[in-house]
């Protein structure tokens, strides 16, 4: 008997279902909204199913006819409440063209929006003093789906800040009026009884004082209920990344005196660890690091922290203690120690040994500040103003700032003021006082933040004796990728007859940043950065201006935007300079 070959049925039966696929692509004409456009090419089979294409005609126009009622929801949801969707197909080049003809008619607005209290029948809600403008639900505003449901979380929300957590919604009304294009809204409320805080219990605790965590808490019991002290307390608890996980819940029934008992669910991180890397840096070369810490010593949340950094120009060695909420909330107290050996060549080679007591405050959300008092002992050589100093001083700063970002902000300014009166212990009559006020700014240009425009100025003056009887490691010296890139490493100064610079007393940077995101992951940023340094107490406009320009690329990760700066000098300086400067770093420039 002859036997038949398996691949042989394969090539002659199912072959030419391969072979006759309908090959076809998709044109969507009328819709000219981006962002339902972009939601349809989302949830459209003809799109999604494209790889794997239809054998017929008709399996094809079955497959387009599909897709019409979720289009059309999708329409719905935008505000669209008019829309119409049609299909057409034509062959072009042996390839089938599947057009989606979309008539949106006008977007449907908002016309009222009514809050009832599901318990007392037609009667309006009158607690908690809330209004259609806090819930983002005005007027002749567009009745898109996500609007009305973002609505209805905010109301839900709002009676939750003033007492009202168990508040549900029982039912929600979308009267479409399609005579004069508009959308009446009505929610119907059950808001539960007034409730206040019960008491809290912590569960998920190893090697973490309760006392640690109590007090973190913005709430007290006994007191209205409001969700934002509640997620205020987690988001303490998160920030001093003692936690993986902080979870606040409360019972689905209050207890007989109204009062909802809390429940804080933790997971506690990794509170000792060691850290160790390489690395490259064009100011520093090759170097390493290593270190240690505990961000739970004495098992209250402090810190205690040992770092040794080694590069071919640098060598430090810190240590650290932090106690979280000294005194108050929101007020640390930081000591530190450090030794450091800091070798930049043509300016310096310096030894700093110092220690500092500080105290860092956060006054509140856009407000903080720093005081301490330090005490160091500085020897420069290998300098054109060499000297051994021991110094005592008071370092402090404020700032205000309404960035939206640390790393990446988009919007908004920051004002910062450092000040810094020294005495030179050695010197019995040196006394002198440094200061600079920085000020940025951001500015977006579209509102989707594709191209942000970012401005820093930066003006230094210390008043005191002439630069001679002053450290030179606390003089200004322009060039780094703080203020004039591309310029070699604090280089930009005063020079001695032999090209060494001597540093200045005062200074003047301006940066300009149009910063150009160009897709999700990826930026463009030139910049241009012009400044003076002075041997004058005060910035003096008259000396001679340096500029530099460059260009930035970003890659922004989920952590920040990742940074690579080119620099130019554009008074680049011979024997000094050289053609261009690279920098990289973690964040934004400012």
């Amino acid at each position: 008997m002859y036997k038949i070959n398996k691949s042989l049925i394969f090539f002659i039966f199912l072959f030419p279902i391969f072979l006759f696929s309908i090959d076809y692509e998709v044109q969507f004409k009328g819709l000219k909204d981006k962002d339902a456009l972009s939601l349809i090419n989302d949830a459209s089979n003809l799109i999604t199913l494209k790889n794997r294409p239809p054998k017929t005609i008709n399996a094809l126009k079955f497959r387009a006819n599909g897709d019409i009622d979720e289009i059309v929801k999708i329409l719905h949801a935008f505000g669209y409440y008019d829309a119409n969707v049609q299909i057409d197909l034509e062959e072009k080049n042996k390839k089938v063209i599947v057009y989606v003809f979309i008539s949106t008619g006008p977007k449907y607005l908002i016309k009222s929006v009514k809050i009832f209290n599901a318990l007392e029948d037609q009667k309006e809600l009158s607690i908690c003093n809330i209004t259609v403008d806090k819930i983002g639900l005005t007027n002749d505003k567009v009745a898109r789906a996500d609007t009305i449901i973002n609505g209805e979380r905010r109301l839900l929300y709002f009676l939750s800040t003033c007492g009202y957590p168990l508040a549900k919604l029982d039912k929600k009304q979308v009267l479409i009026d399609l005579t004069e294009k508009k959308v009446s809204i009505e929610f119907y409320i059950d808001p539960g009884v007034f409730t206040r805080f019960g008491y809290t219990t912590i569960s998920g605790l190893k090697d973490i004082d309760p006392v640690f965590i109590e007090k973190q808490i913005k709430y007290k019991e006994g007191e209205k209920y409001d969700q934002k002290k509640v997620f205020e307390t987690q988001k303490r608890l998160l920030s001093t990344n003692l936690f993986s996980s902080v979870s606040i819940v409360h019972k689905d029934q209050e207890d007989k005196l109204d009062e909802l008992p809390m429940d804080i669910k933790v997971v506690e991180a990794l509170h000792k660890y060691f850290t160790t890397g390489i690395s490259y840096a064009t100011i520093d070369g090759f170097g390493g690091s290593l270190g240690w810490a505990n961000r739970n010593y004495r098992s209250v949340g402090e810190l205690l922290a040992f770092d040794l950094n080694v590069a071919q120009r640098e060598l430090l060695g810190v240590a650290t203690y932090k106690k979280p909420d000294f005194i108050v909330l929101d007020q640390d107290y930081l000591l530190r120690l450090e030794a450091h050996r800091e070798k930049i060549p043509l300016v310096y080679l310096a030894l700093n040994y110092f220690m500092t007591n500080r105290l860092d405050r956060k006054f509140s959300k856009r407000l903080d500040g720093s005081l301490g008092i330090k005490a160091e002992y500085l020897s420069v050589m290998h300098s054109g103003n060499n000297g051994k100093f021991f110094l005592f001083s008071i370092p402090g700063y404020i700032r205000y700032t309404t960035t939206n970002s640390l790393l990446n902000p988009t919007e908004g300014y920051s004002i910062t003021y450092r000040i810094s009166p020294f005495a030179n212990i050695i010197r019995n009559t040196n006394t002198f006082l440094k200061q600079i006020a920085i000020f940025e700014f951001y500015l977006p240009i579209e509102k989707s933040r594709t191209l942000v425009l970012a401005v820093r100025s930066q003006v230094g003056s210390i008043i005191g004796p002439n630069i001679f009887e002053l450290p030179l490691t606390k003089l200004f010296l322009g060039g780094s990728d703080d203020d004039l890139r591309g310029y070699r490493y604090r280089t930009v100064s005063p020079l001695n007859d032999e090209n060494q610079p001597i540093g200045g007393r005062s200074a003047i940077y301006f940066s300009i940043e149009p910063r150009f995101r160009v897709s999700r992951s990826l930026g463009l940023v030139p910049f241009l950065d012009i400044g003076t340094v002075s041997v004058k107490k005060y910035p003096d406009i008259h000396e001679k201006w340096y500029k530099g320009v460059g260009l930035g690329f970003r890659y922004f990760s989920f952590f920040g935007p990742l940074r690579f700066d080119l620099g130019i000098p554009l008074n680049r300086r011979k024997g000094i300079d050289k053609r261009y400067r690279i920098y990289a770093s973690v964040g934004q420039t400012f």
